[in-house]
């Protein structure tokens, strides 16, 4: 009998050691709310410009055209203003000023893309007068140019060569 309490003594000790080195359980917790939908991804940008932007928003956002002795750099700034760059007679005259697109806001253009405005030179501030048209153009060193551009400054030859127009 003593064998018997003796085994039965170490049986409960043991349960109680096994006891005291379990990992504890655990804690009663309540369920967990159900998980909001999954919220859709917002629409990606249009490409297209919206009705709102359409009177801002020249069809010039940028411009590098070159020709026989001159260049001329275009670039938006926003209210269908663009500021203008030109070198010309081989360097020699350079002028900086502003151009605006006179075309009506949203309607797209047919022919010529018209730019107006003054070019600050040397000799003073000279009307200037920049027409862009889409056809194919090819320039002195025969590079393929989708554009062409004349350049009309007041008092000076007129300027005919090639470009690359930015677009959206």
């Amino acid at each position: 009998m003593r064998t018997h309490a003796l085994v039965l003594g170490l049986i409960v000790a043991g349960a109680a050691l096994a006891a005291c080195t379990a990992p504890p359980s655990p804690p009663e917790q309540s369920p967990a709310p159900p998980l909001p939908a999954a919220a859709e991804a917002p629409p990606a940008p249009s490409p297209k410009v919206s009705a709102d932007m359409a009177a801002h928003v020249s069809p010039v956002p940028a411009f590098m055209g070159l020709g026989e002795h001159f260049n001329i750099r275009i670039r938006s700034v926003g209210d269908m203003r663009h500021d203008v760059e030109l070198t010309w007679a081989m360097g020699q005259k350079s002028g900086q000023g502003v151009l605006m697109y006179r075309g009506a806001p949203g309607v797209p253009h047919r022919g010529p893309i018209a730019l107006d405005g003054t070019l600050d030179t040397a000799e003073g501030a000279k009307p200037i007068r920049v027409e862009i048209v889409t056809e194919p153009c090819t320039d002195e060193a025969d590079r393929p140019h989708p554009q062409r551009v004349t350049v009309t400054l007041e008092g000076e030859t007129t300027l005919h060569g090639c470009g690359d127009l930015a677009v959206y």
